[in-house]
């Protein structure tokens, strides 16, 4: 099974190549550019430098959410159109899951936090050392207050991921002194072999999906949708 996978739900644009057995390449840029200018580039240049004609993949593996808006559509969309025109099924990861897999084997908390701006994060709760991750507290869009008042129902180190470490860490370890843990900073970003890997292990379970049920995984309305609401209500 031969998976490649998408990650552009934040300001990290990567693409990984890889099966049940090894990772065959992994590029990744952390800049400022739409991800529309350097995603079809990143994936040309993989599949060329990893020898691999499109035509031997078997499926493809996307971060569907939570993130930047524009980004979850930017990845959704090439990957239908990639799907579509090889006609090959697609699998869709939730980031967050994919993002505490970099800790899973460590028998502790995971908290992935990434950036939703507004004072809010994308976060979720992890058990790890297992087989699998136990949810603890499901993927959510929290302020700061609300995130420590759930952490604060646990009494053990808690490891922290994600580019919310950015704004935020300073603030979690100060509120859970000890008990706040972060890994070194190259397993701390989203990462498309991360995709791969939770991209695997879904279809290995549930198999892949055509592209057209893709779809986003939204923990809030996206900017414009709120004001468009919030509009139509002042209206009445």
């Amino acid at each position: 099974m031969l998976l490649l996978a998408l990650d552009t739900a934040t300001r990290v644009c990567s693409v990984a190549l890889g099966d049940e057995r090894t990772i065959l390449a992994e590029y990744s840029l952390n800049n400022r550019r739409t991800h529309s200018q350097d995603l079809l580039p990143l994936i040309i240049s993989l599949l060329e430098s990893s020898g691999i004609h499109k035509n031997q993949l078997t499926g493809l593996a996307v971060n569907v959410g939570p993130g930047s808006f524009t980004g979850i559509r930017i990845g959704l969309a090439t990957a239908k159109g990639f799907c579509q025109g090889l006609d090959i099924p697609a699998v869709g990861v939730i980031g967050l899951e994919a993002l505490a897999g970099a800790a899973a084997f460590c028998p502790a908390l995971i908290c992935p936090v990434l950036d939703a701006r507004r004072n809010q994060l994308y976060t979720a709760l992890y058990r790890g050392g297992k087989d699998e991750l136990q949810v603890l507290h499901p993927a959510a869009a929290l302020t700061l207050p609300e995130l420590l008042t759930v952490l604060n129902r646990y009494d053990e180190d808690i490891i922290f991921l994600g580019d919310a470490l950015l704004s935020f860490s300073l603030k979690l370890s100060s509120a859970l002194g000890k008990r706040y843990r972060e890994p070194p900073v190259s397993l701390q970003q989203n990462r498309a072999a991360l995709i791969l890997q939770r991209g695997l292990e879904i279809w290995e379970k549930k198999g892949g999906l055509p592209p057209v049920a893709l779809e986003p995984f939204y923990l809030r309305l996206p900017e414009a949708e709120r004001r468009l609401r919030a509009k139509r209500r002042g209206g009445k």
